[in-house]
């Protein structure tokens, strides 16, 4: 007979065999909390009958992780934030990037859910474009571990949208009564700009090169090490004085911390730092490319 213990660490075992998340890495209650959820939609009564729901049930673990990854999204969630990356943020990289003769930007919004998030950067960088001369290379990437918030990402329909100030929704959306209600679907203009991949965070990913990071309100589901290591390996894809933006409820913790300084901490804005002389060794380049 298995203890409750027993069996939570034969079912997180089973989890990370069969759909390779390392369960060990989310916050123990948080876990709980979740794979309960899916226990009493199941009628499983504990962590073993669970099991053999997945055994009998392979579509039960697209389920599970959708519960495990569910995140509240909307455009320009946390208007302060938003504000302070059109309105500063962005001129900035606009500004670093004439200087060395570059015409590209490249942004990654990581664990995108639905798409609210990367489509929302791109319609902030369209807005600061009017203010710039010549053509630009604008590169949003959003990504999520979950399938089927990829999926919806990519149509780009909304039931709901909620502009920033001083931004007009018709520039950005066309909309269309339908008898489930308005849709607004993003302009192709914009969804050129952004990409979206199915992605783990935690996963042996290609290594890229981003100006901008944004990984809000993702880290809070982790454990401080995970946390760390995240946002570690996102520090080697940041170019030299790029920006990361983590979620207001999240913090750098203290290793991490010193690859970072403060730009706008309010809004938990910061800026990748690189000690002198291992500038090339931790980056691989700077706001050059």
């Amino acid at each position: 007979m298995f203890s409750e213990d027993q069996a939570f660490a034969l079912l997180k075992r089973r989890i990370r065999i069969d759909r390779g998340i390392d369960c060990e890495q989310y916050k123990e209650n948080y876990l709980k909390r979740r794979i309960a959820v899916r226990l009493r939609v199941t009628e499983a009564t504990d962590y073993l009958a669970y099991l053999r729901v997945l055994k009998n049930d392979p579509e039960e673990y697209a389920r599970l992780l959708n519960e495990l990854t569910t995140n509240v999204t909307q455009f320009f969630r946390d208007k302060d934030v938003y504000l302070k990356i059109r309105d500063e943020v962005i001129p900035m990289l606009f500004r670093a990037k004439k200087t060395i003769g570059s015409r590209t930007i490249r942004v990654w919004s990581a664990g995108c859910a639905t798409g609210e998030e990367p489509y929302s950067m791109a319609m902030l960088i369209d807005y600061r474009l009017d203010a710039e001369e010549g053509s630009w290379n604008i590169r949003v990437l959003g990504s999520d571990i979950d399938v089927e918030s990829i999926r919806a990402a990519k149509e780009g329909e909304y039931s709901d949208v909620d502009m920033l100030e001083g931004m007009d929704i018709r520039e950005y959306f066309e909309t269309e009564d339908t008898p489930r209600g308005r849709v607004y679907r993003v302009r192709e203009r914009v969804k050129r700009r952004v990409r979206f991949e199915n992605l783990n965070l935690l996963g042996d990913n290609e290594r890229r090169r981003f100006d901008l990071i944004l990984c809000r309100n993702v880290l809070i589901y982790f454990s401080r090490d995970v946390q760390g290591r995240i946002i570690e390996g996102m520090a080697s894809e940041i170019l030299h004085e790029g920006y990361l933006v983590l979620g207001k409820a999240e913090t750098l913790g203290q290793k991490a911390g010193r690859l970072f300084s403060p730009a706008f901490p309010r809004e938990r804005i910061y800026r990748h730092v690189v000690a002198r002389g291992r500038r090339g060794a931790a980056t691989g380049g700077d706001l050059t490319r």
